[in-house]
């Protein structure tokens, strides 16, 4: 059988190596193609148009790492020969400290070396079909490539098998990012992940991630509303450089005794979630991958993971009806509709509470709605159960479960309950709790983020 590839990012590479395994002939086209770096340090400055989010902090979770291990063996042990360190989680998960630059170089060297697996550098512009198939994909030098499968794995932007979308969801994230990469000293060592893959501080609207990667290398992300002007100026070194000082969590990993800056600062906003899926009149035979059909906010880390997820899924489905397009159809659709979906909605409900929350942290008004809400049993919203990982070691796990794609995403309310006692005993995000008994959820030391008057002083300063 005959396969085209539309992009060689991670699920494109991921479907193409899968599938080529299976016997197939594999053609892997992309506008960035071109010669892969030497070497891991040229991969760091990899020019990378398609892909906004190439130089960005990745998190790769268990998901990934389980993936890969099933899928694709040999590029998980090439990941960690390159470099990549393999993290151990409690419940016998493991995850992957990584930068993208690697991973896609660690994934490019072995589609390079996969019998019938061919990379070209072009861009795909449509695809051919006659009597409700596929047939192949035409160029933009107009040359068509014959195909019994395309898939499409352009990205969020791609428009490949866009005139064949039906129903879509499109909606704002209401984060924009500010990153920074840095790289250890001699002899010192990263500090402190508590959630395995990132760490995390949890302010008055805003919110610190660190991210620990391969190399010795770590980002630091500093994340707002779009529309809170007064914290837009983290955009600017000195502001960033000052942001990362009055937060204890950034301020201990950038210790200039520790690591060094090795990048700008690296601004993305304009980011939304969406999710499409074909409509009935789509040709057998295509199917969109990743963010051509799901994408979130990367405040998760789950992109990654579920594009190596759904590109073996289509791979599965080929391998279990070889020449059968309408069962792949049927086979991934029933993935993408269950739990790719399930995802996508959880994503989309904490982003919009944690927006809220924000607001009214910018506002000046209560964050929550108040605990009695809460502990009088409505819904806790997703982000703030998160923000309880650190304060419970019961909470922490199935936080950390849920953070990883382990769980499905209903199984985080289990917790809901013992979050809104916390909340009710005086628990609020990025507050550690006292060890004492007669103390139980109340907030001990300082907070782990500045409030919000604090670090918007530091900022005037800058």
């Amino acid at each position: 059988m005959q396969v085209v590839v539309a992009g060689a990012g991670i699920s494109g590479l991921t479907a193409a190596l899968a599938l080529a395994r299976q016997g197939h002939r594999v053609r892997v086209v992309d506008r960035d193609g071109g010669v892969r770096p030497a070497d891991l340090d040229g991969a760091a400055g990899w020019a990378r148009r398609g892909v906004s989010q190439f130089h960005q902090p990745h998190a790769f979770l268990a998901r990934l790492h389980a993936e890969l291990a099933a899928g694709l063996p040999d590029v998980l042990a090439s990941l960690v020969a390159h470099g990549a360190a393999p993290v151990d989680l409690p419940d016998g998960l493991r995850a992957l400290w990584c930068r993208r630059s690697t991973l896609e170089w660690v994934l490019q060297a072995a589609a390079e070396a996969e019998p019938g697996v061919e990379l070209r550098s072009a861009a795909a512009s449509d695809v051919e079909t006659a009597g409700g198939a596929v047939t192949g994909v035409r160029l933009a030098d107009g040359a068509v490539l014959p195909a019994d499968l395309v898939v499409d794995a352009t990205g969020r932007r791609g428009r490949l098998s866009r005139r064949w979308s039906g129903d879509t969801v499109d909606v704002p994230t209401d984060e924009v990012y500010a990153s920074r990469r840095y790289r250890l000293l001699p002899g010192a060592e990263f500090g402190p992940v508590e959630r395995g893959v990132v760490s995390v501080a949890e302010g008055d609207g805003y919110a610190v991630l660190v991210f620990p990667h391969d190399a010795g290398t770590f980002s630091v992300c500093l994340t707002r509303l779009p529309d809170d002007h007064d914290l837009a100026r983290l955009r600017e070194l000195s502001c960033f450089e000052a942001a990362t000082r009055a937060v204890p969590l950034a301020a201990l990993w950038t210790d200039p005794a520790r690591a060094r800056p090795v990048s700008p600062v690296m601004v993305m906003g304009g980011l939304r979630s969406t999710f499409r899926v074909l409509d009935d009149a789509a040709p057998l035979g295509l199917h969109p991958l990743a963010d051509a059909v799901s994408t979130s906010n990367p405040h998760f880390g789950r992109g990654s993971a579920l594009a190596v997820a759904h590109a073996l899924r289509l791979a599965e489905a080929v391998a279990a009806a070889p020449g059968d397009a309408r069962s792949w159809r049927a086979q991934v659709d029933a993935w993408v509709l269950g739990e790719l979906h399930a995802w996508f909605e959880d994503g989309c409900r904490t982003d919009a509470a944690r927006a809220a929350a924000w607001r009214a942290a910018r506002d000046g008004r209560s964050w929550t709605g108040g605990p009695p809400a809460a502990v009088a049993g409505a819904p806790l919203p997703g982000w703030l159960v998160m923000a309880a990982a650190g304060a419970d070691p019961v909470v922490g796990r199935a936080v950390l479960r849920h953070a990883h794609l382990v769980d499905p995403p209903s199984a985080l309310s289990a917790v809901h309950p013992r979050v809104a006692a916390m909340l009710a005993e005086g628990w609020r995000p990025g507050r550690p709790l006292a060890d004492g008994p007669g103390q139980p959820g109340r907030p001990a030391g300082p907070p782990q983020a500045p409030p919000r008057e604090a670090l918007l002083a530091a900022l005037a300063a800058a």
